[in-house]
């Protein structure tokens, strides 16, 4: 159960997989493909049933890892959700594209878009991925008319300045489908699981951003986009 994954309290299913590698990652334990809990979505539904008098007012978040490495599954999970009457998110970094994704998108009610950094280098080392992919994306939710909230961690001393802001800003200018901008405030709550998996945290001794100064960066930006 989440209240930061979408509007309203909602169900969250978080798949096994994702070919980023992201410098900042929580859930550093859904990296690896295969080695979540195997389950038929048909399955899943049920479960996600008994929680509908708690979850009506919200819905369910499709999260991860990357649900995308697995959309024929989120796709065929999403219409029976859908025929319950609840509200389908998508929490995405929006770095895979084919046919199966642009099903599942065209079967969400909202994509939660993570746009991670606002140049391609910083992409590229920090995460391991394109920025180019993750415009394409959200290409594809405009096209396909679908409401996108944009997420975006910030880290201190890697995209906390104004100047990250207006580059943000002029990468999603003109886009129709976006109804929020979410700051997100980079923390340091994931330590415990890289612990656990013997992974080091490159941020480990990056201090966690504040979030007066970040309220303060946002403010403008997130007026500008508020629906």
């Amino acid at each position: 159960m989440g209240t930061q994954d979408g509007p309203g309290l909602r169900a969250v299913v978080f798949a096994s997989g994702c070919p980023l590698r992201c410098i900042y990652c929580h859930n550093p334990d859904t990296h690896a493909i295969g080695e979540g809990e195997p389950t038929e979505h048909t399955e899943l539904a049920r479960r996600i049933e008994r929680l509908i008098p708690y979850i009506k007012d919200g819905g369910v978040t499709f999260s991860g890892g990357e649900p995308c490495l697995q959309a024929e599954f989120f796709a065929e999970l999403a219409e029976l959700l859908h025929a319950m009457g609840l509200h389908v998110a998508l929490d995405t970094s929006g770095c895979i594209i084919n046919d199966r994704v642009e099903r599942l998108v065209s079967l969400c009610d909202l994509v939660l878009l993570d746009l991670k950094f606002t140049t391609e280098e910083d992409y590229r080392r920090y995460t391991g991925g394109s920025l180019g992919q993750t415009l394409d994306f959200l290409s594809l939710c405009e096209r396909m008319g679908v409401p996108v909230r944009i997420r975006h961690v910030v880290v201190p001393g890697l995209n906390d300045t104004r100047e990250d802001v207006k580059a943000l800003d002029r990468l999603i200018e003109g886009k129709r489908c976006i109804e929020e901008i979410e700051p997100l405030p980079f923390r340091k709550l994931c330590l415990e699981k890289y612990e656990m998996l013997g992974i080091p945290f490159a941020l480990a001794e990056t201090p966690e951003m504040d979030e007066e100064r970040l309220a303060e960066l946002y403010s403008e930006i997130q007026k500008k986009y508020a629906r």
